[in-house]
């Protein structure tokens, strides 16, 4: 069966198990572990592309408006990514900042910055931070109608403490059911599923596509492989701007 043909049918369900804790995916950076849940599905979206169909310039200038997250939770060193929102709003993943207290966020120009929570949705596992004196260029958000399946583009996710971008292909769209961060409810989430080399570090990554826009923010990798990845659809962030931004909010404990 074509992919086209996978794309008319109702989007597909997979049912997956957030774990607790800090989990490594891969060999451990240092001490900090990145708690990316994990997707129970027996899906293959095939080979990994070759390439992101960036050039060198775009590349450079994608990376430049990406971050590092890291901070303390429960007495352990959690890491994830982000990418601009706008010059001083971040978005991540919520697993990754679920029981931090104080969030450091890095640049690529070597600054340590603090980032302070603003927004925070547990069942699409997105959260926005406010990191003041960022002058970060934002990164546009890409429609989810404007998405294929098969495209391309570059997940930038940090390892330790630098962006290490990889391709990623779209293979489809799907609805995830997972428990939501925090918590054991479980809820729907509207995903990509990706082919890509899934690594320590890549919860909130962004999924820049070949004309420098957004189309999704990694947040969980297969149970069977590292190579399947999945990803919120930017719809799901636009939704979450929407809200609007509380400087009064406090995120729940890991």
């Amino acid at each position: 069966m074509t992919t086209a043909a996978l794309d008319r049918r109702a989007p597909r369900r997979f049912v997956a198990a957030a774990l607790g804790g800090a989990l490594a995916l891969a060999a451990c950076a240092g001490d900090a572990q990145d708690p990316m849940p994990t997707v129970s599905a027996p899906v293959d979206p095939g080979p990994l592309p070759e390439d992101h169909g960036l050039t060198t310039r775009q590349l450079d200038a994608v990376l430049a408006s990406t971050v590092g997250i890291e901070g303390v939770a429960c007495a352990r060193l959690a890491s994830g990514s982000g990418f601009a929102l706008t010059d001083d709003l971040v978005v991540t993943t919520a697993h990754v900042i679920l029981g931090i207290e104080e969030i450091r966020v890095y640049t690529t120009d070597g600054r340590e910055l603090i980032g302070v929570p603003v927004s925070f949705d547990p069942d699409a596992d997105l959260a926005i931070l406010e990191v003041q004196g960022a002058d970060l260029e934002p990164l546009p958000l890409a429609a989810d109608a404007d998405s294929s399946t098969a495209s391309i583009g570059v997940l930038i996710g940090w390892e330790r403490d630098r962006p290490d971008p990889t391709p990623y292909r779209i293979d489809r769209r799907v609805t995830v059911r997972i428990e939501r961060v925090g918590g054991t409810e479980r809820v729907e989430r509207r995903s990509w599923l990706l082919a890509a080399e899934i690594d320590l570090g890549d919860s909130g990554a962004a999924l820049v596509n070949s004309s420098g826009e957004v189309v999704g923010v990694a947040f969980a990798t297969s149970t069977a492989t590292d190579q399947v990845g999945y990803a919120v659809r930017t719809s799901e962030v636009e939704d979450l701007v929407a809200r609007g931004m509380d400087p009064n909010l406090t995120i729940p404990d890991c």
